[in-house]
């Protein structure tokens, strides 16, 4: 199955995220969704919560002591 273009993917990708995000109400929970979502698409192993955090918002990301 072709994907498109990086472009189309992106587009198609930020078109779901839009409409989940129009299902949560409130406009604080939608970067964090994007995120989540994002993160699950990313090439890591494990998909904790923390992990997926330090890759997709590095700057916002304080690891545990």
């Amino acid at each position: 199955m072709d994907g498109g273009s990086k472009e189309e993917s992106e587009a198609r990708f930020a078109a779901y995220v839009e409409t989940l995000g129009a299902a949560l109400g409130h406009a604080d929970r939608r970067q964090p969704m994007h995120d989540y979502c994002l993160g699950l698409l990313m090439p890591i192993e494990r998909k904790s919560v923390e992990l997926m955090a330090a890759v997709t918002a590095p700057w916002a990301f304080s690891p545990r002591a």
